[in-house]
């Protein structure tokens, strides 16, 4: 009797840390799951961001993340959500340098993404390359859609959006939101 694929063999790779993006700059950097003794490197990522940058991943103000906030971003539900970190190298070895997620619903509907980078790591093409990798992940979750809230004042992640091929319109309850969505079953850039 063969032995069957994993169920999630992306998601497997992830775990054992043989996934690596690599930027712009040349250098690799592991992409694996977020996991509960991350909570620290979080904190310190979230803190390392600009303020105009937290403001765009969170959509309202807040300065720090708690430690109780960090340790409930730390633990997705395995079953419907998944948040994968980049491991930083050189002076940031050991660090979170960002993260992609993907959030889902307990009735099925869309998945919402979301990304955070630290400033030392955007402009490498490593958000273009791990939203796609988190993307190819929620596909193989189930998911066959999913939809995330962009800043209108954002043209960075507006950008990003629109060169995964996602289509992007005004919130209609929300003129300072961006809706960037898009049918996973149409293959992604």
């Amino acid at each position: 009797m063969g032995q069957s694929a994993p169920l999630f063999p992306l998601r497997d790779q992830l775990n054992a840390r043989t996934v690596t993006i690599t930027g712009k700059d040349g250098h690799s950097h592991i992409a694996r799951p977020i996991n509960e003794a991350d909570a620290g490197r979080l904190m310190r990522c979230y803190d390392a961001m600009t303020e105009r940058g937290r403001w765009f991943r969170m959509l309202h103000h807040l300065p720090h993340l708690s430690e109780d906030m960090a340790q409930d971003f730390c633990k997705p539900d395995p079953e419907r959500d998944l948040c994968i970190v980049l491991e930083g190298d050189g002076p940031h070895k050991g660090e979170i340098l960002g993260g992609e997620r993907i959030t889902g619903a307990i009735d099925g509907s869309p998945a919402e993404y979301s990304v955070t980078l630290r400033p030392e790591a955007e402009g490498l093409g490593l958000a273009h390359k791990a939203l796609a990798l988190v993307f190819d992940a929620a596909k193989e979750m189930g998911y066959t859609e999913i939809w995330g809230a962009i800043h209108a004042e954002n043209g960075p992640m507006l950008q990003l959006a629109q060169s995964l091929d996602l289509y992007v319109r005004r919130d209609p309850h929300d003129a300072g939101l961006i809706v960037s969505e898009a049918d996973l079953q149409i293959a992604l850039k």
